[in-house]
């Protein structure tokens, strides 16, 4: 009765399933998660976009509206890239991180030219309701959901950025 087995005619059951996937379907599997992030990325940033259309800078109450709109509808993109970041992680890909990384730079850079337009508004929105307790309350509301989102997206974006831009550096 022989204890010892040699490797080569053991097959353990979590060998078996590693062999079993090849590593083509998974790269396949984050390069298909990659698509996906890219078209919550255009899908999400083109409802954004349609939302500053047309263009009404100088109107404070248009202002508030567009950019507190933008910060709700925020989470789709940024879950996009989030998925496309994940997949040039996984894929090891250097190129991919570093395109990324310019691209989450530049939004968080945006953020923060959003974020002081918005606190330049917010006393402007507050005057406007003072008058009725009721508006005031819904309008204190809505400025510390988007200050809350504002920072959030923006440690989200800053993260992400490093992340990316590490891909691939030992």
């Amino acid at each position: 009765m022989s204890i010892i087995v040699p490797r080569s005619s053991r097959a353990g059951t979590a060998d078996l399933a590693v062999q079993s996937t090849p590593l083509a379907h998974i790269r396949d599997a984050w390069r298909a998660l990659a698509w996906l992030g890219a078209v919550f990325t255009l899908l999400g940033f083109a409802d954004i976009g349609l939302g500053w259309y047309p263009a009404a800078f100088g109107n404070s109450e248009w202002e508030f509206g567009t950019i507190s709109g933008s910060l709700n509808a925020l989470t789709i993109p940024v879950m996009g890239l989030y998925l496309m970041l994940a997949s040039a992680i996984a894929r090891g890909e250097r190129v991919s991180g570093r395109v990324l990384a310019i691209l989450l730079t530049t939004i968080a850079l945006g953020l923060l030219v959003l974020g002081f337009i918005y606190i330049t508004v917010i006393p402007v929105a507050l005057k406007a309701v003072a008058n009725n307790e009721l508006v005031a309350m819904g309008m204190k509301k809505a400025v510390v959901k988007a200050v809350l989102l504002g920072i959030a997206y923006l440690g989200l974006v800053i993260y992400a950025a490093v992340r990316a831009w590490r891909i691939g550096a030992a």
